[in-house]
């Protein structure tokens, strides 16, 4: 398992199992969100402070 995890960034043409792609789809999709959250977040607490002042 730890060979294979190491393998993996210098063979990127080594097969992958369904389960690990969609395993690591999910985790790319989750961080998108996590920056896509955080970015309208900043952007609706920007609005608000410029609002009030």
């Amino acid at each position: 398992m730890e060979q294979e995890v190491r393998s993996m960034t210098r063979n990127p043409q080594e097969r992958r199992s369904p389960e690990q792609i969609r395993a690591g789809n999910k985790r790319l999709g989750l961080i998108l969100l996590a920056i896509v959250a955080v970015f309208f977040m900043a952007a609706v607490v920007n609005q608000f402070l410029l609002s009030r002042g």
